[in-house]
């Protein structure tokens, strides 16, 4: 889509005669309505309506051009942000339903594989919109809410979702294959074969380029699947650009546009083949990201959003797009991005396990001080408050009642949450993003986010041991060894209970 809107918007500003028939002028005027800028390359933008309004000033009779440029503009910086806002909001639905359904239906994947790379290509351009537009702002200011559509805190979840397609692609990319090598086998070259024979004109050139097309299709096998042999078919969409060429060349006897039903059974041909041999590039295409400083911010903010860390992962699940970015003409840049991804995900993974570390010390803490209480120290306090009870000294004031060990339990509602019970939520959300995957490639390294845990709390632990010795250099004292005994024993309580939030260490 965001291709399309800046063919549109260059085109119809280079050939603007046309705009002046209906059918274009709807496309440029919606074009124009969706953004005020466009990509030219990665984060490279241009602010479209300013450069239009130029381009038509020298011109002699555009002056209602100009002000229909001017309106799009305003309808652009007023509600293009609000209505992206409902697509990404729809599509982090869509994506999660189509993940659930393909987790428990994996055969699917096969006929709604169009579907998925549909789902991805919307969703990616949604992210690049949100990217671009947040990092360049209207050069004038709207009276609506502009700014605020343009801060989504929910975009990680949007992520996400596409990351679990991604996977769910990956993993089952052998059962596209049976279903695509049997559909290219059973059908397609059937297909092919009847619109051969019912062509009143075919050229040798042409007609060798069909025969080979349709022989190479027909040959194909579950057996080859079965026993992974690898699937190159570059020829067969080699021949389908050399067949419209040579169909698209003045007095050709055989026309292409006077055959739609031909290149359309072709065209979708080279579509399944893509789906057997060329499936991690269609990944790419449709769902790969690269942009700036952004990206880190989009992950701080979500990191202190809690409703949210579950699906923090994505963030360094992507590192791992960004050798994709790399390009052969420019070799210059790619030890750049290289080490750039690396260090990003290793911040990430790093960040993670800190906030993770800090909610269980947290939590091993406030179990410290429970336990503590239960000491037998504290029960003077209560003995001598019964006993001044029963004496019933009117004179004196009653002391207020002490809270009783156990307290923190009682509850009105459900509704009602402790602070314990918020740092439990935020840590189940947090360790189900560490866990998500046991490992994460980037370039040629591998990135274990559990380990990033286990080891801070390693270090987290050794210092808590320090700092529960007591130890006091002025007098050289350090805690009783029960009391010791007790804080050790809580707080190993709270690092055992972390395996049930499926880390395993």
């Amino acid at each position: 889509m965001q291709w399309k809107d800046g063919l549109f918007v260059i085109g119809f500003m280079l050939c603007h005669q046309v705009l002046n028939q209906e059918r274009p002028n709807k496309l440029w005027i919606a074009s124009l309505e969706s953004s005020w800028v466009i990509a030219l390359f990665r984060d490279e933008v241009l602010y479209i309506h300013s450069y239009i309004q130029s381009y038509f000033d020298c011109m002699k009779g555009y002056s209602k051009r100009i002000s229909e440029v001017k309106d799009c503009y305003n309808q652009a910086i007023q509600k293009a942000a609000l209505r992206h806002r409902e697509r990404r909001k729809f599509l982090r639905t869509t994506l999660k339903e189509l993940g659930l359904i393909l987790t428990d239906q994996p055969g699917l994947l096969g006929p709604k594989a169009l579907l998925i790379f549909i789902g991805l290509c919307f969703a990616r351009d949604e992210v690049y919109w949100l990217l671009r537009h947040n990092d360049n702002p209207p050069l004038q200011k709207s009276k609506g809410k502009t700014t605020e559509d343009l801060v989504d805190r929910q975009m990680p979840e949007l992520l996400f979702h596409m990351e679990e397609l991604r996977v769910l692609v990956r993993k089952y990319s052998q059962v596209m294959q049976r279903y695509y090598v049997q559909y290219l086998a059973g059908f397609d070259a059937i297909a092919l074969n009847q619109m051969i024979q019912n062509l009143q004109v075919c050229p040798e050139d042409e007609s060798s380029i069909l025969s080979s097309l349709c022989n190479t299709i027909t040959n194909l096998s579950v057996k080859q699947v079965e026993e992974n042999e690898l699937f190159d078919f570059r020829a067969i969409r080699l021949d389908w650009f050399r067949l419209q060429a040579y169909t698209t060349v003045s007095k050709s006897p055989l026309v292409l546009a006077e055959n739609r039903d031909l290149a359309s059974l072709i065209d979708t041909i080279v579509f399944h083949t893509k789906m057997i041999d060329y499936l991690d590039e269609i990944l790419v295409e449709t769902s790969d990201f690269f942009y700036s400083k952004i990206f880190e911010d989009q992950f701080h903010m979500c990191l202190e959003f809690p409703a949210q860390n579950r699906y923090i992962v994505a963030f360094p699940l992507i590192c791992g797009h960004f050798q994709s970015c790399t390009h052969e003409l420019c070799p210059e840049e790619r030890h750049h991005i290289r080490e750039r991804s690396l260090s990003v995900v290793n911040m990430f993974l790093d960040e993670m396990a800190k906030e993770a570390k800090n909610i269980i010390t947290t939590i091993c803490d406030e179990q410290c001080l429970m336990s503590d209480k239960l000491l037998p120290k504290h029960c003077a306090i209560l003995i001598s408050q019964v006993v001044n009870r029963k004496k019933k000294d009117k004179n004196k004031k009653i002391a207020p009642e002490i809270a009783k060990p156990g307290v923190e339990s009682y509850r009105k509602t459900r509704e009602d949450l402790t602070t314990m019970d918020k740092l439990h939520m935020a840590l189940t959300e947090l360790c189900f993003a560490i866990n998500f995957c046991s490992t994460i490639n980037v370039w040629e390294y591998t990135f274990a986010p559990r380990e990033y845990l286990t080891q801070h709390l390693e270090n987290q632990f050794a210092q808590a041991l320090g700092g529960m010795v007591m130890y006091t250099k002025d007098t050289s004292e350090i805690a009783k060894p029960s009391e010791l005994f007790v804080s050790v024993r809580a707080y190993m309580n709270v690092l055992q209970t972390v395996e049930n939030y499926g880390m395993c260490f």
